[in-house]
């Protein structure tokens, strides 16, 4: 997702908890209001497609309260849930000592340039005092610095998210919140199964995420050269053509703590590791063969106090020698262009450029050429496919005293944005309706299979009088079939296989929950 679609997610959040849980608020003073817009709008820009500010202050404590009070007022007779709603009456409280309430106000703004993209900033204004609270150091870090993590990114990477969040800080939240929110007994096992985990499998995680520096990045690699095929629908129709993907992961490191948590496990089971040498550099690779299209060779290796994961060895081995040779993406023409005048230092950085969304939009536009159905269903589909376009984003994130400033370039702009916020509406309706379809059409379907494992029980009935079959006979499945529908065996509508068993046994469906009523 491009940030600027993210934007518009923000904002569809704030317009789906306004819906869903209105609460009666006082009017605020004016003056506030003035100072809350000033703050917000002074990290914006006017004058273009777009330009958002709302004031949201004590809101997220005020929709958490009346929720939490809404379901503790709920009557339940069931006792085991007692402990559920003591955890639920302590998660206000927790999240307003570790930073969640602290948004005060939200903004975003769009301006077209002449080159054909946007300039998009998104604001979140934060109560100051909350930017060192666990909740933001952990997503954000603080403060900004230079995120070194970039340099191993490869020159075919299409997508990447990068960042100086303090994940030993998020551990800590995690650990705190069990001890603080969980029951006694709960909180023992847990400390229990920690223990065990580390006994065991010569994992310590407290250990591990210590070790953890907070620098690193997830990203997407599209290969320049080898491509992979992806079978398509249509029986006589041509495999979909694709660039090789991988998957490449990056964290800094102080210590082996990490490398030692893989490497235990691995040594446990005896799984074979093959290990290559590049330079100085060690490269471990595990082989899983797969079905799937796509290769599948987790990767790792420690470079230089980063510690790097890749779906394959090659990817990783790129990831090196992008480091080593500083010829890796943020080298290239492109990448520089694309953040030309956004601060350098900051607290990561987004990064998607066209090939991610041209190679989406061609196994698409493929798979809908392969397809069969209406012509007029399909011809609609490709209309917003090819609609859609090319998307590229860059933006960076900043972590400041007043709050979390993203600041960059887009090709979706003001229209997307409200596109966005006007389908919230309509992701509302679907979350209510969907799960109440899915939930009568498996009823449904369990309804037609059960009404299958009775066809099958009257037929095992009428089989075993025919051939004097006793209790504890084997039935054999075709003389059974020839007194059913059509003399075969019936089809589960959700896939199922069905077990006919002996004489004295009800038959069975593999699908749970489709089974044959017991009187």
């Amino acid at each position: 997702m491009s940030h600027s679609r993210w934007v518009a997610s923000m904002l569809s959040f704030f317009v789906l908890a306004v819906a869903v849980c209105p609460a009666a608020q006082p009017a605020g003073s004016p003056q506030l209001s003035k100072e809350r817009f000033s703050n917000i709008a002074t990290n914006l820009e006017t004058g273009g497609d777009l330009l958002i500010v709302a004031n949201v202050e004590g809101y997220l404590e005020g929709l958490v309260r009346d929720i939490t009070q809404l379901i503790l007022s709920t009557p339940d007779k069931d006792a085991g849930s007692n402990a559920g709603r003591q955890l639920l009456a302590k998660i206000p409280g927790f999240l307003q000592k570790n930073g969640f309430f602290a948004v005060r106000g939200f903004g975003a703004s769009v301006v077209p340039r002449a080159d054909g993209l946007n300039t998009v900033k998104a604001f979140i204004d934060r109560d100051p005092a909350a930017m060192d609270l666990p909740l933001w150091r952990g997503f954000f870090g603080t403060p900004s610095q230079s995120v070194n993590c970039a340099a191993f990114l490869p020159a075919d990477t299409v997508l990447v998210r990068t960042g100086n969040g303090d994940l030993s800080e998020m551990w800590k939240l995690f650990r705190a919140g069990v001890v603080e929110l969980a029951s006694p007994a709960a909180s023992s096992d847990f400390n229990k199964k920690l223990s065990n985990l580390s006994t065991n499998m010569g994992v310590d995680l407290d250990k591990v995420f210590a070790s953890l520096s907070g620098d690193g990045f997830l990203s997407i690699q599209f290969s320049k050269t080898a491509t992979v095929e992806i079978p398509s629908k249509g029986s006589d129709a041509a495999p979909i053509q694709m660039p090789r993907p991988s998957l490449l992961i990056c964290v800094a490191v102080k210590d082996d703590s990490l490398l030692k948590a893989i490497q235990a496990p691995l040594n446990r089971v005896k799984m074979p590791v093959v290990q290559t040498q590049l330079g100085a550099v060690v490269v471990s690779s595990i082989n899983i063969p797969t079905p799937s299209p796509f290769p599948l060779e987790p990767s790792f290796a420690v470079c230089s106090n980063f510690f790097l994961f890749g779906s394959t060895a090659q990817v990783v081995t790129d990831a090196i020698k992008a480091f080593s040779g500083k010829n890796g993406l943020i080298a290239t023409v492109e990448f520089k262009k694309a953040f030309e005048g956004l601060p350098p230092v900051n607290n990561g950085v987004f990064y998607m450029n066209r090939r991610l969304t041209k190679t989406i939009t061609d196994i698409q536009m493929a798979a809908l050429d392969s397809a069969t159905g209406e012509a007029s269903s399909t011809s609609a589909i490709r209309e917003m496919v090819q609609r859609r376009g090319e998307m590229e984003s860059a933006f960076v994130f900043q972590n400041l005293k007043g709050g979390i400033l993203i600041s960059g370039t887009s090709t979706a702009g003001g229209k997307e944005l409200v596109g966005g916020l006007m389908a919230a509406p309509i992701g509302l309706v679907a979350a209510i309706a969907i799960p109440s379809f899915i939930k009568a059409r498996d009823t449904a379907q369990r309804n037609a299979c059960i009404n299958n494992l009775r066809m099958i029980d009257s037929g095992k009935e009428q089989a075993a009088l025919a051939e004097r079959w006793g209790d504890e006979d084997e039935v054999d499945v075709e003389v059974v079939n020839q007194y059913l529908k059509d003399k075969k065996t019936p089809i589960c509508p959700q896939g199922g296989t069905y077990t006919y068993g002996k004489m004295n046994e009800s038959p069975k469906c593999s699908i749970p929950g489709h089974s044959m009523p017991t009187y």
